[in-house]
């Protein structure tokens, strides 16, 4: 006697348990030998204690786990453990007559190229569910007789188109030729794809009304929703795969559509297309996707229909994620600056970036100024007529009123060519029109007015909490996240001096007080001439040509200049060792001040200062109480007496002084990059995964969005 080939038989089961327990008692009852049957159940990852139950009752069975509910991916999961010479799949509301298997099996093993068979398929009630499966107009399919009384209609063995994976039998080199079920289809249309396959290749399949199984209809999959939401998306992917011709003309025969599905239209599409062009020859893509893109820009707005192909090339690794990095100020030295050109410099080896500035700048002046590394980054510069007009250098978006045009409009512009567009300076009159947008805040400099933007972007990050504060009070917006400045200044080990230093920049509004400082520290030499012998004030920071303030604070130096010196412009090397060798930082931004923008809003030359174990005594609002406790790694103050006071404090107090040094030194450490660069990194490894990944529906979680009951 012949010994009869092993088969395996796979179900997948998705919080089935009753149903997977009553398929696996009737193929306990085939007429097959037990010791010829591999059974494997494939779990979609239940929550109903399925494996459990079904490994304490069906000890025979082999039992694995998918990593996704992916009908799918569990059949490819099933036929690489699969022992047998043929395969089946069994729905796990399915069960089969005894001679279903033997039947099936001498069919295959006598027509050479039959790659699968089934047999009829069958209700509860007797009717027909299945007798093969065939297409219908605009590439709908549906399964032969179904629904129809069983009157022998069908009785005659015969090739069809396709076949019913409810319950069917492949053999493995049929499988094997034609290659892995597509996963992109998850659940639905899967099996008409293969078997489109399975013809190209020239296998047949078989339809044999002896081989009887029943089909408790949906048992698995409650809900005609969720399988009108797969078949129509499914439908794309195989047109878009075998029939890209006729992908155009599939959209208005869509019950998407139809049905004013615009959203679960556009997503299906787009992934159509990434089947299209990871399938299709170029020139075929060279015919329809400008076609689909024409037919698209009528049902959606021509800025989504152009979107979809860049996105594409990055989820296709076609080229880089791009990153345009806006800094109105970017020609200027500032904190802001160097805290968005560290990002740059974190982000430049997996994102393509450019910086975009309205006036002269270039790379390499802003590597120079902030001693960093932007090798691969490139710099746009875009300028504004009004302002180049009215011969400003500073880019004030306050004096854009309601009835005049949007200057900025040309950077919105500008910013839908790019992946990510970053408004690095909060200027709150950009309007983001990239797929993706950060808004970066150091402070809502404005209140809301005309042209505001600040809603459109899809991320607002701050740098300190004081930000956070004004960005709910002035705009009702809460950050996605909180993001202190980085600060690396590390410098050379050198004794420290009796220097009193204080960096900022030399602006034309005088907020960062250099006038107050320098009265600060006449006072100081007149109130304790012999105690302050020795000392000096240093006074850094960078300067654009012609500033009235600077010439101002020169004019007041001229009448006495003793002790006090300007370093204006100054090297990074110079400021670093200045910060070496500086024993007290000062920093004077808020003073006497009432509004809040004009107070400092972090306070990155402050942490600068006591990385270097320079003890700061610094104004006590806006960012800066977040930097200093005050007594034990700096001074808060809040008036210039009180600066006085401190100051004097610790120049005759040398073991105060040291104390301090190594108060602020070791707070400054919660600053550093290390910190700034895992935040950095994690949130655009998190956007670029978002973006440059098609995540395959879930069938649960679309089941839930269509609000119906699922149980695949």
């Amino acid at each position: 006697m012949t010994t009869l080939p092993i088969c395996s038989l796979i179900i997948v089961n998705y919080n089935g348990l009753r149903h997977t327990k009553d398929c696996l008692k009737s193929l306990q009852k085939l007429a097959y030998p037990e010791q010829q049957l591999d059974l494997i159940v494939i779990d979609n990852c239940s929550q109903d204690d399925s494996v459990n139950c079904l490994r304490e009752q069906f000890p025979k069975v082999r039992i694995f786990v998918n990593s996704a509910n992916n009908f799918a991916k569990a059949l490819n999961l099933g036929i690489s453990e699969a022992k047998g010479e043929y395969i089946g799949f069994l729905n796990n509301d399915a069960t089969l007559e005894s001679k279903w298997l033997e039947i099936l099996v001498k069919v295959l093993q006598t027509n050479e190229k039959v790659g699968a068979a089934s047999g009829k398929l069958l209700f509860k009630d007797g009717r027909i569910n299945s007798a093969g499966i065939q297409q219908l107009p605009n590439f709908y399919w549906q399964d032969v007789g179904f629904g129809e009384k069983d009157t022998g209609q069908y009785d005659t063995e015969k090739e069809v188109e396709g076949l019913c994976w409810a319950a069917v039998l492949f053999s493995r080199e049929c499988l094997e030729d034609v290659g892995r079920i597509d996963e992109d289809f998850v659940m639905y249309f899967e099996d008409v794809e293969f078997s489109k396959r399975c013809h190209k290749l020239g296998w047949k399949m078989l339809y044999n009304p002896a081989a009887i199984a029943h089909h408790e209809y949906r048992g698995s999959s409650k809900g005609s929703k969720l399988t009108e939401y797969f078949c129509n998306r499914n439908r794309f992917l195989y047109l878009a795969k075998h029939e890209p011709l006729q992908l155009v003309k599939a959209i208005h025969t869509s019950d998407f559509f139809t049905n004013k599905q615009y959203d679960l239209l556009f997503e299906s599409l787009f992934v159509a297309i990434k089947k299209l062009l990871d399938n299709g020859k170029p020139e075929i893509i060279a015919t329809v996707i400008p076609l689909l893109s024409e037919k698209l820009a009528v049902i959606y707005s021509r800025i989504k229909v152009d979107r979809i192909l860049p996105r594409l090339q990055v989820v296709r690794g076609d080229r880089k994620m791009s990153i345009a990095i806006y800094d109105h100020g970017l020609h200027f030295i500032g904190g802001g600056q160097k805290y968005v050109a560290t990002i740059a410099s974190l982000l430049q080896n997996e994102f393509d970036i450019t910086f975009i500035a309205n006036k002269p700048v270039a790379v390499s002046d802003l590597e120079s100024w902030y001693g960093l590394n932007l090798a691969g980054c490139k710099l746009k510069i875009i300028p504004l007529a009004f302002y180049d007009k009215r011969g400003m250098q500073c880019i004030d978006s306050s004096i854009i009123a309601e009835d005049m045009q949007n200057p900025f409009d040309e950077i919105a512009r500008e910013s839908k060519n790019y992946d990510i567009f970053i408004n690095a300076n909060q200027l709150e009159k950009v309007k983001p029109l990239s797929p993706i947008s950060v808004f970066f805040c150091h402070f809502p400099n404005t209140f809301r007015n005309s042209h505001f933007a600040v809603d459109d972007y899809t991320f607002i990050i701050a740098n300190s909490q004081f930000t956070v504060k004004w960005l709910e009070k002035r705009w009702n917006l809460q950050p996605t996240f909180l993001l202190y400045p980085p600060v690396e200044m590390a410098t050379v080990k050198v004794p420290k001096e009796k220097i009193i230093l204080a960096v900022g920049q030399w602006e034309f509004g005088g907020t960062k007080k250099q006038i107050e400082l320098i009265q600060a520290f006449r006072s100081l030499l007149v109130d304790y001439p012999d105690r302050l012998q020795g000392w000096r004030l240093i006074l850094a920071g960078s300067s654009i040509p012609k500033n009235p303030y600077l010439k101002t604070v020169r004019n007041l130096l001229n009448q006495d200049s003793r002790a006090i010196e300007l370093k204006v412009n100054a090297s990074l090397d110079e400021v670093k060792l200045l910060y070496a060798k500086a024993s007290i930082f000062w920093h004077g931004c808020g003073l006497g001040e009432v509004n809040p923008q004009r107070f400092e809003h972090f306070g990155m030359a402050t942490v600068e200062a006591m990385q270097n174990s320079c003890v700061p005594i610094v104004f006590g609002a806006g960012g800066q109480p977040e930097i200093v406790e005050h007594g034990r790694s700096g001074f808060l103050f809040n008036t210039v007496e009180e600066l006085c006071q401190h100051s004097h404090k610790l120049i005759v107090n040398p073991d105060l002084l040291a104390e301090l040094q190594a108060g602020a030194q070791q707070r400054s450490q919660k600053f550093r990059l290390a910190g700034f660069e895992l935040k950095v990194k994690s949130f655009f490894e998190i956007v670029h995964q978002e973006y440059a990944t098609i995540r395959l529906p879930n069938p649960a979680d679309i089941a839930q969005m269509l609000d119906i009951d699922r149980s695949r």
